[in-house]
Parts: C-alpha cells; sequence; structure tokens
C-alpha cells in the first residue's frame, strides 16, 4: 500500500501552465488568508500561532520547518505518513543516524534512502530526535521541494514499518512515531487535533498563504467544533464518508462502495492536501464537466476541454452539510502550441480539475475517491486524531457558501487571467477529433449526473453496503504500523498527450 500524494497528474503537462516553475518562500510583509467566499488581503502577518501554508499556483501547498539546524520548505500532506527530505548531502545536525534503507513510493515518484534522526521544529513545537527519511536517490520528486511533511496516521509509514522490523513495534513507536503523533505523545496536554485551510492564489501566481495550526482553530472558525464529526474509515488515511456529490443540484448515483461499513448509497473520500486535481470515478468526472455547455471530451487522453468562460455547480454533501465547490476550482487555464494549424502561434485552453481515478486499488486502499486541493479550497476543516475510545475524525465549515458571489469572483478573475494569456481557442479544435461535445445546453455528455461510476476500479477489499452509520476500527495516532507505504497518495499530473501539454502543473507532483 502506498502513500496517495505527490504524483504528477500530467505525465508531464506543460511548461505553459500559468504558474512559476519553483516554491515559492512565504512573504514576510503580508500574508492572505481565505475568509468567507474569496481571498482577503491582510496588512500584516498571521497569527503567531499559525503555522502557515501558502501556494503560489493552487497545484503545491508548502510550509515551513527546521529540521537539524536547516530552514526547510516541505509540502503539507495529509495523505501521507512520513517527514521526508528529498535533498540528499544536506549537512544536518543529527541526533542519530542509522543504516536502516527504506523505501518511499508515491502515486507516482519514489526514493531510497535512511532513516535518520534529528530534532524539529514545525512553528513553535519542537520535537527532539524526530526520526525521519533522509533521501540518497530520488525518481520524478524533482519539484517536490525539500521534502514532504507527511500528517496522516503511523499505520502506512515506511519509517515506522522498517523501524519495527529492526527493533520490534514497542520500541518503533517510542522512537520513530511520525510527526505530528509524536508532538501529542510528547505533549499530552495539546489536543490531538490539527487545522488546515487552503487559500487560492490567483491564477497568474501571486503568494497566497493559509492556515495550518496545531491543537487550537482560528479565531474566525471556533464553532468548527459544532460541526458533525466524520469518522475516518480507515486505517490509513482521513477518510470519510461522503454522502452525495451533486452537479446543478442533481445528485449523482456512485456505484457501492469498496470499503466495509460504509452505508449504502455512500461512499469514502480522502481528504489530501497532495492532490492537486482530485481523481474521482470517471463516470462522476463525466457528469459534471459534460454539464457545461460547450466542453469537449478527449477520449484519446480521457480528459475535458472547457470554454473557459464557462462553470457549473457542483457540491459535495457530508452529514447532510453542502460544500460548495468555487467555480475557479472546476478548471484551470494553460497557453500553449495546442495542435493548431500553425505551430509556433499559442492559444489558451482550459482542462478539468476533477480528473479520472486510476490509481491501482490494490496498491492504494481505504476510500472510493479522493478529494484534494481542487475541493480543500472551499473548507475549514479541522483533523482529530482520537484517542484510545474514540477514532479518528473530521470537522468542516464550508467557506465557499454563495455561489452567484463565487460566480462573479470567477467571471471577474478568470477574465483577468486571460487577458495576460494568448487567444483561447475553441476546445472542438484542441480535442481529438473522436472526442464528444457537451450540448449547447450542457445537458449530457459522456455520462450525466444520474449514471453510475462504473468507472470505478475493483478492489480485492470489497464491502457489504448497509445503511446507518459506517463503524470503523478504532484507531489512535500511536497504532501500530500495518505496512510500509506511505498513506493515500498525491497526484497532480495528467496525461494529455494529443494537446502536446507537457508540464501543466509546473510544480505539482504530489498525489
Amino acid at each position: 500500500m502506498f502513500p496517495l500524494s505527490f504524483v504528477p497528474l500530467v505525465g508531464g503537462i506543460l511548461p505553459f501552465f500559468v504558474c512559476p516553475t519553483t516554491v515559492a518562500s512565504k512573504p514576510s510583509s503580508f500574508s492572505v488568508s481565505v475568509r468567507g467566499n474569496g481571498v482577503a488581503f491582510l496588512d500584516g502577518p498571521l497569527s503567531a500561532d499559525n503555522v502557515g501554508v501558502f501556494t503560489s499556483n493552487n497545484n503545491l501547498y508548502s510550509t515551513d520547518i527546521n529540521l537539524g539546524g536547516i530552514n526547510l520548505t516541505v509540502n503539507l500532506d495529509t495523505g501521507s505518513s512520513d517527514l521526508v527530505i528529498l535533498r540528499p548531502g544536506l549537512s544536518f545536525a543529527f541526533t542519530n543516524t542509522t543504516d536502516l534503507q527504506t523505501n518511499e513510493t508515491f502515486g507516482k515518484g519514489e526514493a531510497i534512502g535512511n532513516i535518520n534522526f534529528a530534532n524539529l521544529r514545525i512553528g513553535d513545537f519542537e520535537l527532539p530526535q524526530q526520526a525521519f527519511f533522509d533521501a540518497a536517490q530520488t525518481k520524478d520528486l524533482d519539484n517536490s521541494g525539500d521534502g514532504i511533511l507527511g500528517i496522516s496516521f503511523n499505520a502506512p509509514s515506511a519509517v515506522l514499518g522498517t523501524l519495527a522490523q529492526a527493533v520490534g513495534n514497542d520500541i518503533a513507536l517510542q522512537i520513530g512515531s511520525t510527526p505530528l503523533p509524536a508532538l501529542f505523545s510528547q505533549q499530552p496536554d495539546l489536543p490531538d487535533s490539527f487545522d488546515v485551510a487552503l487559500t487560492r492564489a490567483d491564477e497568474l501566481g501571486d503568494v497566497s498563504e493559509g492556515t495550518f495550526l496545531i491543537g487550537e482553530h482560528d479565531d474566525n472558525f471556533q464553532d468548527v467544533t459544532d460541526a458533525p464529526q466524520l469518522t475516518s474509515v480507515s486505517p490509513d488515511h482521513w477518510s470519510v464518508v461522503l454522502d452525495s456529490m451533486k452537479v446543478n443540484g442533481q445528485a449523482f448515483q456512485f456505484d457501492p462502495s469498496r470499503i466495509q461499513n460504509v452505508p449504502s448509497g455512500k461512499v469514502a473520500a480522502v481528504l489530501d492536501t497532495g492532490f492537486s486535481f482530485p481523481p474521482l470515478p470517471p463516470a462522476a468526472v463525466d457528469a459534471i464537466y459534460s454539464s457545461i455547455s460547450g466542453a469537449v471530451f478527449d477520449k484519446d487522453q480521457g480528459i475535458w476541454i472547457v470554454p473557459c468562460n464557462e462553470t457549473t455547480q457542483l457540491s459535495f454533501v457530508f452529514a447532510g452539510n453542502e460544500f460548495l465547490v468555487h467555480p475557479l476550482d472546476l478548471t484551470a487555464a494553460a497557453a500553449g502550441p495546442f495542435n493548431t494549424a500553425d505551430p509556433s502561434t499559442n492559444v489558451t485552453v482550459c482542462i478539468n480539475r476533477f480528473q479520472y481515478l486510476t490509481l491501482d486499488p490494490n496498491e492504494f486502499v481505504g476510500f472510493d475517491l479522493i478529494l484534494g486541493d481542487a475541493f480543500l479550497r472551499n473548507a475549514y476543516i479541522s483533523f482529530n486524531y482520537g484517542d484510545e475510545n474514540i477514532p479518528p475524525f473530521v470537522q468542516m465549515i464550508p467557506t465557499t457558501t454563495d455561489f452567484n458571489q463565487a460566480l462573479q469572483e470567477f467571471q471577474t478573475q478568470r477574465a483577468a487571467t486571460l487577458a495576460k494569456l494568448p487567444p483561447t481557442a475553441d476546445p472542438a479544435s484542441i480535442a481529438n477529433k473522436e472526442g464528444q461535445q457537451a450540448p449547447a445546453n450542457g445537458s449530457n455528455g459522456p455520462s450525466s449526473p444520474t449514471t453510475g461510476s462504473s468507472g470505478q476500479p475493483d478492489a480485492t477489499q470489497t464491502s457489504e453496503s448497509t445503511t446507518g452509520t459506517a463503524q470503523p476500527t478504532t484507531t489512535s495516532q500511536n497504532a501500530n504500523p500495518t505496512n510500509t507505504g506511505n498513506g493515500a497518495g498525491r497526484d497532480t499530473v495528467m496525461n494529455v498527450g494529443s494537446l502536446s501539454v507537457t508540464a501543466l502543473l509546473c510544480a505539482g507532483i504530489l498525489l
């Protein structure tokens, strides 16, 4: 079983995408935080208690840490477990070193290295002698910054699993727990939770800073504690029960969940900050984008090409509460020579952010779909590790609450983006000729909102769907390791070969 996060979504998508090619540093003179439906610019820094998470391209969310005396910028990943450092040869002030070698394998990308120990600082929190993966060789992880800070569970940790094989589970848990479970174990009076609110940078790359808090809640979102507790249904992931997905108010019918004890008619969704473009069952993706007037499906590449000024109304329902997805989070703009008659002429196209789920269900278990950054930007989320008596759970508050206001923001910002890019191209002229075009009224396409998700992969972990509440196995943050993978996984790259898109998500390589 592998971590979900950190996998390029676009088999190489393009240097033509509107985003920088390096990980941006956090601004020192100002910060940007989501409040309500839009992005509000603040005159000063965020609260000192806010560890912070920031982005410049909406594809990669990073935070700053200090490890062994060295300042690092790492990807914040709720879909994996370990602290993974991807810069071989750094001169850390180690507290201990080992010759224990292990692998970290993500949705796309892998690394080989040793387990070492050093003092870790996250915000104001100090973790002495933190175990971490110190990469010696990496593959397909060049755009991951200095590394990855996994903040899911101990169970899928490669570091903890390797230590357990060497010294046994009990000692491994004492010396090798992943960062946040280790912190909560060392500070028993600290609430075992962390909160995340991802911001939305403008489409041309200004740095936007959001919220990453440990053991407390943002002053503006204290009522998150009143939200329903969504119990995690997987020991490996922040995987919760999704009631339904709605397109223009009409519920999409998913296939039965493959996760045990998920109620009939519902599915399990991983909340994964490591996935830039969320993977859904193919029929669910088709239901979303076939509802957009003029959208064209490219059969060969399995992507939707959408008129850049068009959108639809998408929402997800958890415990009866509806979470709208901002129209800006449905499509991404890219510019380049996309199959035009004149290869020297650049044009602009917009493609679907919600992508087909193609992960091997035998390797990536514990969920039916992944709700990554394109969804998570629309919620304030508190993740709680629970304890021996209460299983881990999540509480969420929607931050996009007025669709009409969000639509106005979409029209204004998309117009500003397109004004700085080459002319837009008609999707019908760009897609493979085998593609299908949504009617002008956007009613039907390869599938409709009432079509079942036949594209959902089968898996050996099947379930008998039942009504009522899912009953997951109680899993505290100190649970013993169960495998040597990282967690869910990160995916930010899709294959759009016929579009000649070679790096659509410049900085994104996380599932």
